[in-house]
């Protein structure tokens, strides 16, 4: 019986305590939305914001707010830190939803961003147009020569599970788009007539091979070429060179992930030649998004003993 009393008061101190903390938090957050209303000291904000949180940790739209202020300032991360606190304390935060994806794509992860816009959608009419300009030009599936995108924006393509959500999503939202399991990968580069890949591409073949999943599903290797003629050869040999090539690259993207600890037996390498431009005209822009790697991810789909057809 003593301990059960034990017991009881030890738990009234504490939400009593949470209470005061809570109390102490509101007082902070009735200073802190002051200044942000009279555009006050963007620091100061923070740091009320902040020692709000400390005492009262469990408010999603304090921690909006401060991912905005974050976002504002360029610290991205953080920013997509306090986001990410705030959905998991109010799932259906449509606010952080777009916040989030913002924040996503000044990083450059746009599978994220769409991911984190499609959220958003149906209620918020920046996050639906943002989902159109991504789609566009399949902005989200696309990564530059200058750019490395990591495994978890990859895992929004490549994971078949969250690539159905992302679709459901999108018919939910009365968008046509299907998002396919493909990303391009200028950023996996060779020089003209070269199939050897530059240095440079070792931490984007590392987030790759960290993002494709296990057998059964198979990785489709695509390798493609610029429609840049080679010199002293006919156009027949110049285009015979041109398929050779989109081969050779391909092959050079499945050795790197075979030597990452993949099995061979799991890739297929189709190549395009420059049958299949990504942009076309012959500026050094659009030869350079040309020579490229497509890889697709496909998982079997189980066939149904004949018994259950019967």
């Amino acid at each position: 019986m003593s301990n059960h009393r034990f017991l009881l008061g030890s738990l009234l101190i504490l939400s009593q305590t949470v209470m005061a903390n809570c109390d102490s938090a509101t007082d902070l957050l009735f200073y802190a939305y002051h200044l942000h209303g009279q555009g006050g000291d963007v620091a100061q904000q923070k740091l009320l914001f902040n020692k709000s949180l400390q005492l009262c940790p469990n408010r999603p739209q304090v921690h909006k707010i401060l991912a905005s202020i974050l976002k504002k300032q360029g610290k991205y991360s953080q920013a997509v830190y306090h986001y990410k606190q705030a959905l998991k304390l109010r799932p259906d935060f449509a606010e952080a939803y777009h916040g989030l994806g913002e924040a996503y794509y000044k990083q450059k992860r746009f599978p994220l961003s769409l991911e984190a816009h499609l959220h958003a959608c149906q209620t918020i009419k920046d996050s639906k147009a943002q989902v159109i300009a991504l789609l566009k030009n399949k902005r989200y599936a696309f990564t530059k020569k200058d750019e490395i995108i990591d495994q978890e924006s990859l895992l929004v393509l490549y994971a078949p599970a969250r690539l159905s959500a992302l679709n459901k999503m999108l018919s939910e939202c009365g968008l046509g788009d299907v998002v396919s399991p493909v990303h391009t990968f200028v950023s996996l580069f060779f020089d003209t007539n070269k199939t050897t890949l530059r240095a440079g591409t070792k931490r984007q073949l590392d987030e790759i091979a960290a993002a494709l999943p296990q057998s059964p599903a198979i990785i489709h290797i695509h390798g493609h070429a610029d429609k840049k003629a080679f010199f002293s050869v006919s156009r027949a040999e110049s285009d015979r060179r041109n398929w050779q090539l989109s081969h050779d690259r391909a092959i050079a993207v499945a050795t790197a992930l075979a030597q990452r600890g993949f099995s061979k037996e799991r890739f297929t390498i189709q190549y395009h030649s420059y049958k299949q431009p990504f942009r076309q005209g012959s500026s050094i822009a659009a030869l350079t998004s040309n020579r490229r790697i497509e890889i697709e991810v496909k998982v079997p789909v189980a066939k149904k003993p004949l018994e259950e057809y019967q």
